[in-house]
């Protein structure tokens, strides 16, 4: 992290790099008004209102026209950051924004580092850390469903609920640590029972949010799919017919596809990401063979694994079998190329198909065919029912990485509290641990802080957030 952050007026273009309608550059620190003013008189001789936009031309210091602007004034303690800040929109030119950019370094701003308006308002307290990197999440949200889960992620709704964990984990550990001064009294300041059904209704809540994070993860990152099977079963004309476009090459040639051949889509305000891979089987091609050994580490990467099988091959219990060796949070199975079979064929053939696999799975299988238009909802729709489909966006919900490891060893710090106390032993222990889960709760929230766990937050964020 850099130094003297409280100290600088910083400055950087907020607006994606590239020419546009308008930029918009961003200044915030104690002289921010100050080296603005000195770019644009008009704002020295206004009497400035918070959050009022004000139309003027902008000068270099040869008093020479740069470009008409509107600057907005925000002050101090009612901006993102807490500081005072004005935010001077130009018109789009790369070259335009660039200049004021260095006319405002000149005057004395320092260029922001990644994120810094952001860490401003954490360490100003406009937001908490949860909050922060909620603000990345919804700057690279792809989705409808992401938007809305990074959008209550910094309307607060998940630092509520480790607000009261941890509130409540202060007010566990204050008791046992009073337990603990008065015992030479012989006086107990909390009732033994009543502070273990606390530390398991905390538990309850804590653990939720745990389980909670697969959910999260896969509305932010998106679901990932990989189609699996052997050669010409039809998975390049269903990674084509999901993705709605032409990427993967298709032939009646064993083996056309080498490599694994990504692509995005959605449906439903829901991300896929879709994996076609090599065709499964032994080859003496050295070239072939690589692609079967990347397929076995793309289909381990997988949400969901799509095992696509033909309804007119052979046998389809080697590829099943190999299925079954891949972790994968879901299997489907698609029984592609039904047009081949007559009308009358096709629930005989479905059949034989489901006893082929497990309970669990007999569920999951697909009727698809390159002729079925239906075919690429019925797939989505079905690997979003398999990954709990994200129909929980009333609930507060996790998606980062950093928090799942804080509640994860959070609620392991509290079993063993539970377990320490259930087994009579000293109030010290139990102390010990509880102190150890509530310091990773408050690392969460940012109540407590490093700048390890700062410059994890941060470093991800472009320079004008």
């Amino acid at each position: 992290m850099i130094r003297d952050r409280n100290e600088d007026t910083i400055c950087a273009i907020s607006t994606p790099i590239g020419q546009g309608g308008i930029s918009v550059i961003r200044i915030s620190g104690p002289l921010a008004v100050q080296f603005s003013s000195n770019l644009i008189p008009k704002l020295k001789k206004a009497s400035l209102e918070s959050h009022k936009a004000y139309f003027s031309k902008l000068y270099d210091s040869q008093n020479n026209v740069i470009d008409e602007v509107l600057a907005t004034y925000f002050e101090n303690g009612r901006s993102f950051t807490g500081e005072e800040v004005v935010e001077i929109s130009c018109h789009g030119s790369q070259f335009i924004s660039q200049k004021i950019l260095n006319l405002l370094m000149a005057e004395g701003c320092r260029l922001a580092d990644r994120g810094e308006f952001t860490f401003r308002a954490f360490m100003n307290n406009k937001l908490d850390l949860v909050q922060a990197e909620s603000v990345l999440s919804l700057i690279e949200s792809q989705s409808e469903q992401s938007s809305r889960l990074a959008l209550r992620q910094l309307e607060g709704h998940v630092s509520k609920i480790f607000s009261q964990i941890e509130n409540e984990l202060t007010w566990c550990l204050a008791h046992i640590e009073a337990s603990i001064d008065f015992s030479t009294e012989g006086l107990d300041v909390v009732d033994h029972d009543t502070l273990v059904a606390k530390l398991k209704s905390l538990r309850v809540q804590l653990n939720k949010v745990v389980e909670g994070y697969s959910s999260g993860r896969l509305v932010k990152d998106g679901i990932k799919i990989v189609l699996f099977g052997e050669p010409n079963v039809g998975k390049s004309s269903l990674f084509n017919l999901l993705v709605q476009e032409d990427k993967a090459i298709v032939t009646e040639v064993a083996g056309t596809t080498r490599d694994i051949i990504e692509a995005q889509t959605q449906m439903g305000g829901v991300v896929y990401r879709v994996s076609d891979t090599a065709g499964l089987r032994d080859t003496s091609d050295q070239v072939e063979l690589i692609g079967v050994q990347r397929t076995q580490v793309e289909a381990n990467k997988a949400d969901i694994l799509v095992v696509v099988l033909s309804a007119d091959q052979k046998d389809w219990g080697q590829t099943i079998q190999l299925s079954k060796n891949i972790e994968a949070l879901s299997r489907l199975f698609v029984m592609n190329k039904v047009d081949l079979l007559k009308p009358s064929e096709i629930p005989e053939k479905k059949k034989i198909l489901q006893g082929l696999l497990s309970p669990k799975d007999q569920e999951n299988v697909i009727l698809s065919s390159h002729l079925d238009s239906e075919a690429r909802e019925r797939v989505l729709q079905e690997a979003r029912r398999l990954t709990s489909g994200a129909e929980f966006l009333n609930e507060a919900v996790i998606s980062s990485a950093r928090q799942f490891e804080g509640a994860r060893y959070g609620l392991e710090m509290l079993d063993k509290s539970i377990l320490d106390l259930e087994d009579n032993l000293g109030s010290e222990f139990v102390a010990m641990n509880l102190k150890e889960g509530l310091i990773s709760i408050q690392k969460i929230l940012g109540h407590v802080y490093d700048d390890q766990i700062l410059d994890r937050v941060f470093k991800e964020f472009c320079l004008g957030k």
